[in-house]
């Protein structure tokens, strides 16, 4: 099914919308302004949604940001939200499994080491892409920022 067209306040309509990625390149990249930004941004959520499925078996994730919508300023990235459908297999991930979910997420006030540095960020896929990980419980949250000012936003499953 593909996504509804544009609100005269150039969002999705409010809600959730299903979608699979070729609706997601129709209405987000084809059908808005700077379709060549628009492209980075849908191979870099391609690649992530790619790199997601392999650690989560089945879930969801939602999509928003700047590229859910038809402004006519450059969309700077892309905000995607993941929802296992069974958070117990992430709690059983071995180390290189969360190893890899860890990649997938945006990450604040990080210490590393050798050599020991603190990073006010750290984001997937070279910064453009904003990854998080939802919690059983906090769908309603995730929901309510999603859907802030009455916009609308993707959901895939998977």
């Amino acid at each position: 099914m593909p996504l509804p067209h544009w609100t005269a306040a150039k969002t999705l309509p409010p809600g959730r919308h299903a979608a699979d990625l070729a609706d997601i390149y129709e209405r987000l990249v084809f059908d808005a302004p700077h379709q060549n930004e628009r492209e980075i941004l849908f191979s870099a959520l391609n690649s992530y949604l790619g790199v997601a499925r392999r650690i989560i078996n089945t879930g969801r994730a939602w999509v928003g940001g700047a590229f859910v919508t038809r402004t006519d300023h450059v969309p700077d990235g892309l905000d995607v939200v993941l929802i296992p459908d069974e958070w117990g297999a992430l709690k059983r991930l071995d180390g290189a499994g969360r190893s890899a979910l860890y990649g997938l997420l945006t990450l604040r006030g990080v210490i590393v080491g050798q050599p020991a540095m603190y990073l006010d960020q750290v984001q997937p896929v070279g910064g453009i892409l904003d990854g998080f990980l939802c919690r059983p419980g906090d769908e309603d949250t995730w929901e309510e920022v999603w859907a802030e000012g009455d916009r609308g936003f993707p959901e895939l499953i998977w």
